[in-house]
């Protein structure tokens, strides 16, 4: 079962979900000057604090300088998005101690973006259950690490340090690469911890087997290539789950890191799990060398869980480089690129592996 029947688009509709790993899609208001800013333009390398409220007026002054102290402390940027209109929002921007440049005050009082922002329950657009206010604290590429909508201001304040510490993208950073790389794309918090256990539990009551290997034949058995245990999820609500989180998490960084600009669906989604004790491996191969593959534009490989050693990608065009992402992570690449899954040298790893297809 494929999910060519849903198509995704980039773009941004009038959904926005507010979960952690979600991205933010990007938006244009007004500051103080009446000068429109892009609010990718606050992400330099930090994480970012974002304080959503209907009216400036209902910020406590206290509370506010707080977080604005904390977020100065563990060198988070913040941001203030306010349902005020920008002539009638210098007085209680000085109130709260804000000056014309910092922190970025941005005005939206036609609640083109706040309305999702506040949106009751963090999904969609309107006015119907709106939140007053939310504290939205997002890693250094836009996504959400979390969300705090009851004491918005001191809990944010009080969690801000931890939550930067703990989202920070500067790992590796006395890693020097000289040696040829693939462009491969690895992101993290892809998937929740509780709904990686979900799709392993998945797998363990499924009827699992070894899918074969796409060919212009189907699916064939070529157990010198390809030896994995492997379930395709069937259930419709599971479905739409991966579906959405790969679409809304993994879909954004295509456009940004890939130029891949175009409305895409998924193949089917399979969880594959390799082990040591069954020596199961993948061979070098491409995702879309087969006449029903070749619309197949990126491959995912997503880890659900973290105990094995070994199972690394190795991209052998490249270099020997192996990549492993950690648990809930994803490694994203071109299926053109050839490819290979190494050995497990200890215990039992389980992957989520799918693929955007362009579409036509």
């Amino acid at each position: 079962m494929d999910m060519r029947g849903s198509v995704y688009s980039l773009a941004m509709n009038n959904v926005l979900s507010l979960r952690p790993g979600d991205r933010i899609p990007d938006f244009a208001l007004p500051g103080l000057d009446g000068k429109h800013r892009k609010f990718i333009w606050s992400f330099t390398g930090e994480p970012v604090a974002l304080v959503a409220v209907d009216d400036l007026a209902n910020l406590d002054a206290g509370q506010f300088a707080a977080l604005i102290d904390a977020c100065g402390k563990s060198s988070v940027v913040p941001v203030v998005v306010a349902g005020n209109a920008v002539a009638g929002a210098s007085a209680p921007w000085t109130k709260l101690g804000g000056t014309p440049v910092a922190p970025l005050l941005l005005c939206d009082p036609d609640r083109r973006f706040l309305a999702a922002l506040l949106a009751q329950g963090g999904m969609g657009l309107g006015s119907a259950g709106a939140l007053r206010m939310r504290v939205i604290v997002l890693d250094p590429n836009q996504r959400i690490a979390a969300t705090f909508d009851s004491r918005a201001l001191p809990a944010a304040a009080e969690a801000i340090d931890g939550l930067a510490r703990s989202v920070r993208s500067d790992g590796g950073r006395d890693l020097l690469l000289q040696t040829p790389m693939a462009p491969v794309l690895v992101l993290p918090r892809v998937f929740e911890p509780d709904f990686c256990a979900q799709l392993v539990r998945l797998w363990g009551k499924g009827d699992h087997k070894d899918s074969g290997v796409s060919s212009r034949y189907g699916n064939v058995n070529m157990d010198h290539l390809k030896r994995t245990e492997d379930y395709t999820i069937v259930e419709p609500m599971m479905l739409k789950a991966v579906s959405d989180r790969l679409a809304y998490r993994i879909g954004p960084e295509l456009t940004k890191v890939f130029a891949f600009d175009r409305q895409f669906t998924f193949d089917s989604h399979v969880v594959l799990s390799y082990s040591a004790d069954g020596k199961h491996f993948f061979g070098a191969h491409r995702d879309n060398g087969a006449p029903t593959t070749a619309d197949r534009a990126f491959a995912v490989s997503l880890n659900l869980n973290d105990d094995f050693e070994g199972g690394e990608l190795v991209f052998p065009e490249y270099a020997g480089v192996r990549v492993s992402p950690p648990m809930g992570g994803a490694a994203v690449f071109s299926c053109s690129l050839l490819h290979q899954v190494l050995p497990l040298t200890r215990g039992r790893r389980f992957v989520l592996t799918t693929f955007f297809r362009a579409k036509a």
